[in-house]
């Protein structure tokens, strides 16, 4: 694994939306190395339910196709969980998704992309995505 999809940048991509041309660039060569983190799935059922994510299939149809079988699902693990528990203490955000997210990322040693501010401003984990735009 080379790369570490942060949910958006997931879902982006398993809608067909455009990304950054670097970005799609990247993902493209690495399409047989890229990973999420399992909170992703349920950051993705949340944006349905809540609807901030219109979908024309049903979730399960979204999982089946945005989940090929490339793409690799990183659980969270002790060694996550604990550096989930150092984040703060580096100065992360409180938002318990993007810290798993980013602590799977650190410990699998994965390049993150990912659009999120929060994040990028954050600058303690490798990030694709800001150097370049369409």
């Amino acid at each position: 694994m080379t790369h570490l999809l942060d949910t958006h940048a997931w879902i982006q991509r398993a809608l067909g939306e455009p990304v950054p041309r670097l970005v799609d660039d990247v993902l493209t060569r690495h399409a047989d190395t890229l990973a999420i983190a399992d909170i992703s799935l349920w950051e993705a059922a949340r944006l349905v339910e809540l609807g901030r994510l219109e979908l024309s299939v049903s979730l399960r149809d979204f999982f089946r196709l945005a989940l090929s079988p490339e793409l690799t699902v990183l659980p969270v693990t002790p060694a996550v969980a604990e550096r989930v528990a150092q984040l703060e203490n580096d100065g992360f955000h409180k938002d318990p998704a993007d810290q798993l997210i980013v602590a799977t990322a650190l410990v699998n040693g994965l390049c993150l992309v990912s659009d999120d501010s929060r994040i990028r401003q954050w600058g303690g984990v490798p990030i694709l995505w800001r150097t370049s735009r369409k």
